[in-house]
């Protein structure tokens, strides 16, 4: 794919997300290519890039990458998606996310935080679920128990009927 995108007169210069599956024998295989990031592995994956992101995507763009030195931040980030009920073949939208301004008003979560997906303001002004992937609770700690614990925690401050998330993030990781 690099040297395909190398050898055209204009190359494309920019985000290359490939989305990979790993089978029960631990090969991966390419699902899918696309020219943005990855959702939800973008919420995990730039807390943890301590460059400033515009230099990064600055310097992609004007073919200067090369000149930008790439720093990772010395810690861990774990995110888990709140989906809608019906997710993903026929998601419910509409319903209220219960504690979510609660969440966004308050400090007290450390280093975690909510990232919006599929969610609007209602008629009365609370927030809604108006798509399948509703939101994603997203942690960094400098161990990954802890980010584990810190999304999960945050997590369960939230409430949307019908909702669900995984339950077992990161535990491979973990064992």
């Amino acid at each position: 794919m690099h040297a395909h995108l190398c050898s055209q007169p204009d190359p494309y210069r920019g985000v290359l997300f490939i989305g990979l599956m790993i089978d029960e024998h631990g090969d991966p295989y390419v699902v899918e290519f696309n020219v943005r990031f990855g959702d939800p592995e973008c919420q995990v994956t730039l807390p943890l890039i301590a460059t400033d992101m515009y230099e990064l995507l600055h310097g992609a763009a004007t073919d200067r990458l090369h000149e930008v030195p790439l720093e990772i931040h010395d810690s861990v980030a774990l995110t888990v998606v709140l989906a809608s009920e019906g997710y993903p073949a026929s998601p419910i939208k509409g319903r209220p996310i219960d504690g979510l301004s609660e969440v966004l008003d308050g400090e007290a979560y450390g280093r975690a935080w909510v990232n919006f997906a599929g969610v609007a303001l209602g008629d009365e002004g609370q927030y809604i679920a108006s798509g399948g992937r509703v939101l994603s609770c997203t942690a960094q700690s400098d161990d990954l128990t802890s980010a584990h614990d810190a999304a999960y925690e945050l997590l369960q401050h939230l409430a949307l009927e019908g909702g669900h998330h995984r339950r077992d993030i990161g535990h491979r990781a973990m064992e």
